[in-house]
């Protein structure tokens, strides 16, 4: 069975390990990308040959340093790579989602605070 491989693009170093710790026990194979040119460049790299192929997804924040999400969601299909982009951000606001969606991401899903009343969710990271 292969393993699902997923691009964690998020400059928050605390979120990426709670990120991290989810994929993991999922069974996830996750790359981590602290901004969006780092990103950008890790998904050319993938289908550009250097690497094993395109991300089955692609998690990405919003605010970052060096290049934002929107603007890594636009080059990334600039490049023709039609990987499921889900924007993952605190800034959820209904025309947050829609520039999101502009800039060619899939789907939004506002960003929660998991803790012992509010466990993080694994489903989404079960292969079919």
């Amino acid at each position: 069975r292969r393993r699902i491989r997923v691009l964690l693009v998020e400059d928050e170093e605390i979120h990426r390990v709670v990120a991290r710790a989810v994929l993991r026990a999922a069974g996830v194979e996750a790359d981590e990308a602290e901004n969006g040119a780092e990103a950008v460049r890790r998904v050319r790299e993938r289908v550009g040959g250097a690497g094993a192929g395109a991300y089955d997804l692609i998690l990405t924040d919003k605010q970052m340093p060096i290049m934002d999400g929107h603007e890594a969601t636009r080059q990334i299909r600039a490049m023709g790579v039609t990987t499921t982009i889900v924007a993952v951000s605190s800034d959820s606001l209904p025309s947050d989602v829609q520039a999101f969606i502009a800039a060619g991401a899939d789907d939004f899903t506002p960003k929660v605070h998991a803790g012992p009343s509010n466990p993080p969710d694994q489903s989404c990271f079960t292969p079919e």
